[in-house]
């Protein structure tokens, strides 16, 4: 056995065994005394910004009619246009782990927006725990059972209030549990992680407090979304200003929405339901309310007014909505933009406003998007739609010829990984030949560029791009049996708009900007990841980050 095999099996055993221990480890765990002090000169308030679904061309397409807090990130702030995630699994909850720990989803847990639980055999969400209870706001009944427990590492946050010597305060914002829980990490004192339930509910979790925390409440009381039931999304901009058509191929229509503006946030049943509460995810209202939420506890924590450095988190989610539903290219995407610009705006005037200088944002995206198929194939060239019930016939239809086996043997296919039922996979290792005939006819299902076996990827040390990027995704007990790419420009998507979730280029590409205090302005063409956000707070506040895999951007650091 070659001694990088040895390595990356004794790395996959780590994991394992992490897996196994992780609850009794969060328990038993002690946080060390702080001890570090802020540096001089270091910002008393960080802030990180996740544009949920932020394709890097973005910035090339439709960054001319940004004005406000984009535009001056982008005018005065340090920027990376060769940024890109180096890992297959280009999703949502992967990639708020990575920028919260600077770490790969092999090290840090988080290898989906879903597991497959072998043992439950059913798909769980990346940021469950079945222990947490709903804490909801407002006076609201919540459901849901969220918390860091899956996180193998630390965040920035955690070992900024771990090892600063003036305990940050850290405030967490996202309209998904998996976003808000992976940019905060673990609880402690003065640690606020908020979200939305699939009902419109916004709550926490008992991992991070009993009972809702006052200043959240009156917001939430104050801004209930119901009231916003018959509000209409129009364009913000004149015509002119958007590219592209409004009405193109392969758009969907999400909720009670026609593929072309304008977008009331109504229901089909006249009241304000599931399907309005959807509408309002999908509308730039979601990332409004999350921008005045962000504000309100800025102003109400006294964020960046200490003697230490404190925490501010905000994932944006509408721009993601618009891309699934509408594609890259449309007026929903890029109407989404301007009103990005502006909430930063507000969000960056009101920190100034309250901090002066003394604060730095990093803004990144958790990744990219494919372009809508059918507007690919309507410019000539080669996209689709991958068929899950394609692979489903096919992987069947294999066990049955090269096995003799009968009946369905596919558990789950979850973004772009397939899990067998339990022992399938185990009987396939022992019968080479009828493995590499499931390999071969999950590879010639339409739309499928390459196919790789959990052991493919756990021991090959093959150079090949596709898959190394999916070593760098792989967790075991959590990741699939097999692994899958599809073609450029085809996803896994059934009937309308688009995704993301490949090592395509367009997935991983994304923007990497930091801005304020101790940041050097100016275009960097070195090569970084996300992961690298967190390490350079980390050495601008003076902290240590033992598991990164990022690194400090030094040459954007003012000396």
């Amino acid at each position: 056995m070659t001694m990088h095999r040895r390595s990356i099996l004794a790395r996959i055993s780590a994991l394992m065994v992490a897996t196994i221990a992780l609850g009794a480890h969060q328990q038993q765990t002690p946080s060390p005394t702080p001890t570090i002090p802020l540096p001089a000169g270091a910002p008393h308030l960080v802030v990180v910004i996740v544009l949920d679904q932020f394709r890097s061309e973005y910035v090339d397409w439709y960054s001319k009619g940004w004005t406000k807090g984009l535009r001056r990130m982008l005018d005065r702030g340090a920027v990376f246009p060769e940024n890109a995630y180096p890992y297959a699994a280009t999703l949502t909850c992967p990639g708020h782990a990575t920028i919260g720990t600077g770490t790969f989803p092999a090290t840090h847990g988080m290898s989906g927006n879903d597991f497959y639980d072998r043992a439950l055999r059913r798909l769980v969400p990346c940021a469950f725990d079945a222990d947490a209870v709903s804490v909801p706001f407002a006076g609201d009944t919540g459901s849901e059972h969220h918390g860091p427990r899956s996180l193998f590492v630390p965040t920035f946050a955690d070992e900024l209030r771990r090892q600063a010597r003036v305990p940050p305060r850290v405030v967490s914002l996202g309209q998904k549990p998996r976003t808000a829980i992976t940019l905060a990490g673990r609880p402690g004192p003065e640690t606020v992680a908020v979200w939305e339930e699939d009902d419109g509910t916004w709550a926490t979790s008992t991992v991070y407090s009993k009972t809702p925390w006052p200043d959240v409440d009156e917001f939430v009381r104050g801004r209930v979304i119901q009231n916003d039931y018959g509000k209409v999304w129009t364009p913000l901009m004149p015509p002119a200003s958007y590219q592209f058509v409004d009405d193109a191929a392969g758009e969907g229509t999400p909720g009670p929405w026609l593929r072309t503006f304008p977008h009331p946030l109504i229901s089909r049943t006249g009241k304000p339901d599931l399907e309005f509460v959807t509408a309002w995810e999908e509308s730039p209202w979601n990332d409004a309310f999350l921008t005045d939420l962000a504000i309100h506890l800025l102003r109400s924590r006294k964020l960046g007014t200490g003697a230490g450095a404190d925490y501010l988190a905000v994932s944006f989610p509408s721009l993601d909505h618009a891309g699934h539903e509408f594609g890259p290219r449309s007026h929903e995407v890029q109407d989404n933009l301007f009103r990005i610009d502006a909430n930063l705006g507000r969000l960056i005037d009101a920190i100034e406003a309250q901090v002066g200088n003394s604060y730095v944002i990093g803004l990144s995206s958790d990744h990219g998007v494919a372009l809508v198929p059918e507007q690919v194939v309507a410019q000539g060239g080669d996209g689709g739609r991958v068929s899950t019930t394609a692979l489903r016939n096919a992987i069947n239809g294999a066990l049955n010829k090269s096995m003799g086996l009968t009946g369905q043997f596919v558990a789950s296919i979850y973004e772009e990984q397939i899990a067998l039922t339990p022992g399938v996979f185990d009987r396939l290792r022992t019968r080479p030949d009828a493995l590499g005939a499931v390999r071969n006819a999950i590879a010639a299902v339409r739309g499928i560029a390459k196919v790789y076996t959990m052991d493919d990827i756990m021991q090959a040390t093959d150079p090949d791009p596709a898959l190394r990027a999916w070593q760098l995704s792989y967790v075991p007990g959590r990741s699939g049996d097999f692994a899958i790419t599809p073609k450029p420009n085809w996803i896994v998507r059934s009937t309308s708009g688009t995704t993301h979730g490949s090592f395509h280029p367009y997935d991983q590409r994304v923007p990497l900007m930091l801005f304020g205090q101790g940041i050097k302005p100016g275009r960097y063409s070195t090569r970084t990841t996300p992961a690298d956000m967190a390490v350079t707070f980390a050495a601008m506040t003076g902290i240590r980050m033992p598991r990164a895999e990022g690194r400090a951007l030094t040459e954007a650091l003012a000396r």
